[in-house]
Order: C-alpha cells, then sequence, then structure tokens
C-alpha cells in the first residue's frame, strides 16, 4: 500500500507541473501576441498547452482523491478540503470562462483585415487579465496548502 501511495504521490505531483506549470505559462504566451500573425502562433500554441494543462489538472485531481481513499484521514483535514474546494473554484474560470474568451479572440483574428491587432482582440484580452490574476491567486494558495499542510 505504500508504494502505491507514493506512486499516486508522484503522479500527483507530476500532474501538477504539467497543469499548474501550463496554466501559469499559458497567459504569457498569450500576451506575447503584437500582431495578427504572432496572435495566431500564439493561440496554436497555447493550444497545445492547454492540453498538457488538461491533462495534469484531471491526473492532480484523480490522484489527490486516490491517495485520500487510502488514507481516509483526509478527508478530515482542512488543507485537504480547502485545497479540494480551491481546485472546484478554479475550473470554471480555466475550463469555460478563459476557453470561451480564447474563441472570441480567434473568431476576431480570422476577420482582421491587416497585421496590427483589432481593437476588439485587445479588448477581451483585457478583459482576461482579472481572471489569470484570480487563477494565479488560487492555484498559489493551493500550492501552498499542499506543500505546508498548515491546518
Amino acid at each position: 500500500m505504500d508504494i502505491l501511495f507514493k506512486t499516486l504521490l508522484l503522479l500527483h505531483i507530476l500532474g501538477a507541473i504539467c497543469g499548474l506549470g501550463a496554466t501559469f505559462a499559458s497567459p504569457i504566451i498569450m500576451k506575447s501576441a503584437r500582431n495578427v500573425k504572432s496572435a495566431f502562433t500564439a493561440h496554436m500554441v497555447n493550444e497545445k498547452i492547454e492540453k498538457l494543462a488538461k491533462i495534469g489538472s484531471i491526473i492532480l485531481l484523480v490522484s489527490g482523491l486516490v491517495m485520500a481513499f487510502i488514507h481516509p484521514y483526509l478527508f478530515t483535514t482542512g488543507w485537504y478540503i480547502t485545497s479540494i474546494v480551491l481546485y472546484i473554484m478554479t475550473q470554471p474560470i480555466v475550463a469555460y470562462l478563459l476557453p470561451r474568451y480564447e474563441r472570441a479572440m480567434l473568431e476576431i483574428l480570422e476577420q482582421a483585415n491587416g497585421e496590427d491587432l483589432p481593437s476588439e482582440y485587445i479588448q477581451i484580452a483585457n478583459k482576461t487579465k482579472p481572471l489569470t490574476l484570480t487563477t494565479y491567486f488560487l492555484l498559489v494558495l493551493l500550492v501552498f496548502l499542499m506543500v505546508f499542510k498548515p491546518f
């Protein structure tokens, strides 16, 4: 049972690296777009990174839950329950809101004339900033809870 738990912990950590790392990288890549061509490239790269984030996020959730079923006391610890709540809070942002904005941005790019980024594209990109900052905050808090287990 100990080897199973340690294997799950390894998967959990790798899932966190993939899922959280990709989630942190995505806005930086998207912000690098300076014209229509580089914006298309950023969206293409971001699409690949989102796949990594989704896979890592699913591994993170499943391995965390299985570890808690192996050691049920985790379901009674505050840091674990809070971590699950924070994870659930991030999901609507990263799985629904940000992709919705990204699709709208791509539609604008497809209709763009010239190489300058359309103002509508920039407006939508600016709307994603508070969501990105919220996601960053929640994820940093999530990592803090899992590393330090304060309560």
